[in-house]
């Protein structure tokens, strides 16, 4: 155990983040004592805000505020429609997923520009020319971009958000993106975030519909196994069910079990059934009727 009252404190405070409980006091330290361990804890919540998964910042915010502010060019769109996208989708996805005009939504003021499908999934795009770079499309409030889609369209899968750039740089949101998180260890509840990875759309529109509609057809696999010959496996099954039953009338102890369970020697008539209730025309019933009849007459 430290004797340091400063690591003494950040310890209880990591304690205190990673398994929660009452936050520890820091009134036992000194004045200059209690600064540092501010300090070293601040640090500590600084560090475990920073997002691993966001996009590094533009080079706009990076200048902003400096002498070169207005000297960069600003990016150059290629403007975003239908007919810009349709190349990416149908290269992607297929003739039959052909990007529409989302008239739905349109009609209903809710922001989504086009829609198309995919095997069972309904997906719509979202047009955003008030975005122009990569950094801010990654900074995006996924609840409000795609949250009144959900909202009044529950059967989308996923609203795929676009920019004019040269790759028509893209990411894809699911309704789960518009909800809240529960962060580890703390619990807190943060706000929605961008958690795809922002790619040019052709590849987001292949990583989607590989991640909700995944192929699992097995056309080229190999396929040498030995087919199945039902016959021989009935005929083993009853010899060792007829073995079983010689074995116990050795065994019984009753003179009438030793007698009949002894001499069984029904083999071709237990195929028989077993071939017969294996073909699944006939009812528990009728099996259960054979039994009977074929036990009285023995």
């Amino acid at each position: 155990m430290t004797s340091n009252p400063v690591d003494a404190a950040v310890a209880a405070y990591i304690t205190y983040l990673e398994n929660g409980g009452p936050e520890p006091s820091l009134d036992h330290l000194t004045d200059e004592e209690r600064k540092e361990a501010l300090e070293l804890i601040s640090l500590m919540k600084d560090a475990r805000g920073v997002d691993f998964y966001r996009s590094p910042p533009s080079l706009d915010a990076v200048l902003a505020g400096s002498e070169l502010e207005h000297r960069v060019e600003p990016p150059a769109t290629l403007g975003l429609s239908i007919d810009a996208i349709r190349i990416d989708v149908v290269s992607s996805l297929g003739s039959a997923s052909e990007p529409i005009l989302d008239a739905a939504a349109q009609t209903e003021g809710i922001r989504s520009d086009a829609i198309f499908r995919f095997a069972a999934l309904r997906v719509r795009i979202q047009f955003r020319d008030d975005v122009s770079t990569i950094a801010d499309l990654g900074r995006i409030d996924p609840r409000t971009a795609a949250g009144p889609i959900f909202g009044r369209f529950p059967e989308t899968a996923a609203v795929v958000v676009v920019i004019g750039d040269d790759d028509r740089s893209s990411v894809a949101l699911d309704p789960y993106d518009t909800e809240e998180l529960i962060g580890t260890p703390d619990g807190e509840t943060y706000p929605p975030r961008i958690t795809r990875p922002i790619l040019p759309l052709y590849d987001t529109l292949r990583r989607l519909v590989d991640e909700l509609a995944p192929d699992l057809s097995v056309d080229g696999a190999d396929n040498d196994h030995e087919p199945v010959d039902l016959a021989k496996i009935i005929e083993a099954a009853c010899a060792n069910a007829q073995a079983s039953v010689l074995t116990e009338g050795s065994r019984a102890r009753t003179d009438a079990k030793k007698e009949t369970w002894s001499t069984f020697n029904e083999l071709p008539l237990l195929i028989s059934f077993c071939q017969t209730a294996s073909t699944g025309q006939m009812t528990e019933v009728e099996i259960d009727e054979r039994v009977t009849a074929a036990s009285s007459a023995a």
